[in-house]
């Protein structure tokens, strides 16, 4: 349902089996509490894969606008994980445009970020996120961090079938 652009992915099989029960349509206690008996390698999976989809379609005001930014702390940690901390540093620069303490509530994060017509401003952050992160080409190419996600899943996998 969420995997595929036409171009085929292998990461998001360790995030599937919990992906019906995470949730961050209610918050971040509910999101806490929904992740909390899945392995922290679906977690983090499962958050960047949401971070790239919103900043793809919308850039950085859309995912925090939207209640998929509940799971940014776990999108940048995530990114550190898969061995790319220069996009987890690019989007904590934008985590700290939204001020001292990130709203982790969806209607503050709004609030602060801005309606539609009157958006707060990611365009050179967006831009250093698809240099390092992303393809011009969406269909039938590989975004650039996809081989690091796909290498921390195997990774995952090697650790836990043995």
């Amino acid at each position: 349902m969420f995997a595929i652009f036409n171009a085929p992915r292998r990461y998001p099989r360790v995030y599937q089996p919990y992906q019906e029960t995470f949730n961050f349509y209610e918050g971040r206690d509910k999101w806490l509490e929904s992740t909390a008996d899945a392995p922290t390698e679906a977690v983090l999976l499962f958050s960047i894969h949401w971070l790239h989809l919103e900043l793809y379609n919308g850039g950085f005001w859309q995912y925090f606008f939207n209640s998929t930014g509940t799971s940014c702390p776990e999108a940048i940690e995530g990114f550190k994980a898969i061995g790319m901390p220069e996009v987890a540093s690019v989007i904590e620069e934008a985590v700290a445009k939204l001020g001292e303490t990130f709203p982790m509530d969806p209607e503050n994060r709004r609030t602060v970020v801005g309606d539609p017509q009157n958006r707060m401003d990611f365009d050179e952050l967006e831009t250093q996120f698809y240099e390092l992160a992303d393809t011009k080409q969406f269909f039938r190419k590989l975004p650039k961090f996809v081989p690091n996600a796909e290498a921390y899943a195997d990774e995952f996998e090697n650790r836990t079938n043995r």
